[in-house]
């Protein structure tokens, strides 16, 4: 455990008839951090005291300095200004580099954190030091690159920082709420992006090949594909949200932001969009058990509704899928070779690659296509950076998938139904029944959320992208809390029996 050692100058208690931690503070000692209720012999929630043995933030407030969280801070304004992207149509936020100001704050706020609390600079994660090492393969892969000056200005300019943020969310990125404001700006951030593509397709501008819409903002939303792939990808944080009790509005504007994102996928007209899409919706339905009678008459209403609705190149588009004839752009046949051509690249170079961000520069007698990226964010990495880094890549991602319904089967027993002939006993994960619900929900979009990643990057150079480091992110840290507040809890039952027997 993070700090000082708990229980130190101060008597924890026992536990109450309701499974409640009682503090008692040792006479003449000042109780510093486990004063959670007023006065002695007050109960208190074992959540409340699992959450603060294990370190979790306090509530934010402007003016109380000591919940101040620069480091949090730090990451939610990059997130902000990621999502966003102000810095798109405002030219000098773009020049301030205010995205990398907020990183190198959060950063340097972390290690004076950790630092004061002696403790390693960094939490170590196999996830972690699974995002690292391909950053070790990339660096060691530039002296046999076919261009090591650009291949080191992918690991410099792009996949760095990319590392950074991630060893970032994994340190400040602790508690559920914390889980669930990041999601939120995410859902938002989706919803205005969603309704500027829903407000160009009508006004027939930002349009490209045959009236797709592409992003109206640049970075990894800029072209349709990556649009669609995103909005795929992020979909169910807001569907979930619609899913999870709690306020009318909100609850209205995630579904109002649903329909918005699976307008903008439709608008974008990208065939690898769809494919996640619908692979990512049976995926959702399963994982978050909502695949119910009324729910399928929902689903089976809208699609007759809907679908009599979309243009017809829209389904021409989507029937270039399965036949190649009603491919009038000749796409799916460039896509076809530029795998094979991938493929072929990787036998010829199986160690080493040929160097991060090369595939589109390298140039072999008889290639087919040149100046183009692979379209396939698996053969990208394998063709670049060879067989360790594609193994690497392979771990992060099925690390994403495994914390995500670790989480998921942890907490899925909130769904069983309790005898009252026989009751249940109490839970001891040091969750409250709303944090439990969030968690478990959470981690279940996030199953479809990778899903929809996985399926859509099949058809996409997006290795080294945003998108899959922060839906590790969200994955793995909400296992994370789920762990630590189990080992807090343990802990602090085990100090107040110990407590108790003294007593």
């Amino acid at each position: 455990m993070r700090g000082r050692t708990p229980g130190a100058g101060r008597r924890v208690g026992a536990l109450s008839r309701d499974g409640a931690l009682v503090v008692r503070p040792t006479p003449g000692v000042h109780a510093e951090r486990l004063t959670f209720g007023h006065g002695t012999h007050a109960p208190v929630p074992a959540a409340a005291a699992a959450a603060e043995l294990a370190h979790e933030p306090k509530p934010f407030s402007f003016t109380h300095l000591e919940t101040w969280d620069w480091g949090w801070g730090g990451l939610l304004i990059f997130s902000i200004l990621l999502f966003f992207r102000p810095q798109d149509q405002v030219i000098a936020l773009g020049n301030a580099h205010l995205s990398e100001v907020a990183a190198i704050v959060g950063l340097s706020a972390m290690v004076a954190l950790n630092s004061k609390r002696r403790e390693p600079l960094t939490r170590v994660t196999p996830e972690l030091l699974g995002v690292l090492g391909l950053g070790l393969v990339m660096l060691l892969t530039v002296p046999t690159s076919f261009w090591p000056g650009g291949s080191f200005g992918v690991f410099k300019d792009y996949y760095i920082k990319v590392a950074l943020v991630f060893m970032l969310m994994v340190n400040t990125v602790t508690s559920p709420r914390r889980i669930e404001r990041i999601g939120w700006v995410i859902v938002l951030a989706f919803g205005y992006i969603s309704l500027r593509a829903w407000v160009d397709y009508a006004r027939g501008v930002n349009l490209v090949e045959g009236g797709r819409v592409a992003g109206a903002e640049g970075g990894f939303f800029e072209n349709p594909n990556d649009l669609a792939l995103n909005l795929a990808a992020f979909l169910p944080l807001a569907m979930m949200y619609v899913k999870r009790p709690g306020p009318v509005f909100k609850r209205l504007l995630s579904a109002g932001i649903t329909v918005l994102m699976l307008g903008a996928i439709v608008f974008t007209k990208s065939r690898s969009g769809m494919l996640g899409a619908v692979t990512m919706l049976t995926v959702y339905l399963l994982a978050t058990r909502s695949l119910k009678p009324w729910v399928i008459v929902a689903l089976v209403v809208s699609a007759m509704l809907v679908i009599p609705a979309m243009p017809q190149s829209f389904w021409d588009r989507m029937a270039s899928i399965t036949d190649s004839g009603k491919d009038t752009t000749g796409s799916r046949e460039e896509r076809r070779l530029l795998m094979e051509q991938a493929w072929t690249v990787f036998l010829q170079n199986p160690v080493t690659g040929i160097g991060a961000g090369q595939f589109q520069n390298y140039g072999t007698p008889g290639q087919a296509k040149k100046w183009r990226v692979t379209h396939n964010a698996y053969l990208q990495v394998a063709a670049e950076l060879g067989i360790f880094g594609i193994l690497l890549f392979l771990f992060i991602v099925w690390r994403g998938f495994s914390a995500a319904w670790w989480t998921r089967q942890h907490l899925n027993w909130i769904y069983r139904r309790r005898s009252r002939r026989k009751p249940q006993p109490e839970p001891e994960d040091g969750l409250t029944p709303d944090e439990r619900y969030f968690l478990q929900t959470h981690a279940a979009a996030m199953l479809a959320c990778l899903t929809g990643w996985f399926i859509c990057a099949i058809f996409a150079s997006v290795a080294f992208n945003w998108t899959i480091y922060y839906l590790l992110g969200l994955s793995v840290t909400a296992r994370d809390v789920v762990r630590a507040r189990e080992r807090a809890y343990a802990k602090a039952k085990k100090l107040a029996m110990q407590e108790a027997v003294a007593a």
